[in-house]
């Protein structure tokens, strides 16, 4: 089954490939050797496809995200050695490099393998309503906490997923140092320290604790810039325990909580 699985989604990948190609004229053919295309599928260790993983050609602004069947694609990627990044929530990263030919089109799979989470017991209850983004309406109708929508994203277009926060009162988002370093998010009880050697070490003994998709994430396994903002659906804010709903409450919350909700992959044509 898993050889199956794996092989029909490098079939996928290929006709990917192959349909770029065969749609070109002369022309274009001369304007591809410019550019490089680039595909392939992201899957776990089991060969199980891996959806909306999001593929990133580092040092480059060329982002994708898997389709249901774990398949990804670079139409106009760089003719050069590069680095490709892959990333996915529950997942370690994975990094490859590879030349990529404007001449020859390029097939770059991944495995990804799975984080283990070791949480404290918790239980967990089926919410009501419509849709896996019923909690988000139903607490934005509460009016506790701040909310940003799909919609506010696609206006404001921020260059980090941090950048959407920096309008939400009571929120401090601190550039690292030289700004090579993760940006520092402040709330809540949160320290913040401008410079020295205690910028980093005294803000991360206060972290904020993030959700993504209703599921909580361990405590420094995750930041809210390694998601691209185009993954993002919406992001619920809360800046302390007063603002905090039951049900997302850990053993300390006084630090802030961002809930994340990805977006949903576009649904796939018929036929």
């Amino acid at each position: 089954m898993r050889t199956g699985m794996i092989t029909r989604a490098r079939r996928a990948a290929t006709a990917v490939l192959a349909a770029a190609f065969g749609s070109m004229g002369a022309g274009d053919v001369a304007a591809q050797a410019r550019v490089a295309v680039l595909s392939g599928v992201v899957t776990n260790l089991n060969g199980v496809p891996v959806a909306r993983a999001e593929v990133w050609i580092v040092n480059t602004d060329l982002r994708a995200i898997t389709n249901d069947s774990g398949v990804y694609e670079f139409l106009a990627a760089p003719v050069a050695r590069v680095r490709v990044n892959v990333r996915r929530i529950g997942f370690e990263a994975s990094e490859e490099r590879v030349t990529l030919d404007g001449h020859k089109p390029r097939q770059l799979d991944f495995e990804l393998k799975a984080i283990p989470e070791l949480l404290d017991s918790v239980m967990v209850r089926e919410a009501g309503g419509n849709g896996r983004m019923a909690e988000f309406w139903a607490r934005r109708m509460s009016g506790n906490g701040a909310y940003i929508t799909r919609e506010e994203i696609d206006r404001r277009r921020p260059q980090h997923s941090s950048d959407l926060l920096r309008t939400v009162t009571g929120v401090k988002v601190i550039a690292g140092d030289g700004g090579l370093d993760r940006t520092v998010i402040s709330m809540g009880r949160n320290p913040v320290f401008r410079g020295g050697a205690n910028a980093v070490n005294m803000g991360a003994a206060c972290r904020v604790t993030y959700y993504v998709d209703g599921s909580y994430v361990p405590p420094g396994t995750f930041h809210m810039d390694d998601m691209s903002p185009m993954a993002i659906e919406a992001v619920e804010v809360y800046r302390g325990p007063s603002e905090t709903p039951a049900k997302l409450r850990q053993r300390d919350t006084a630090c802030g909580v961002i809930v994340i909700w990805t977006r949903a992959p576009a649904p796939r044509p018929p036929g």
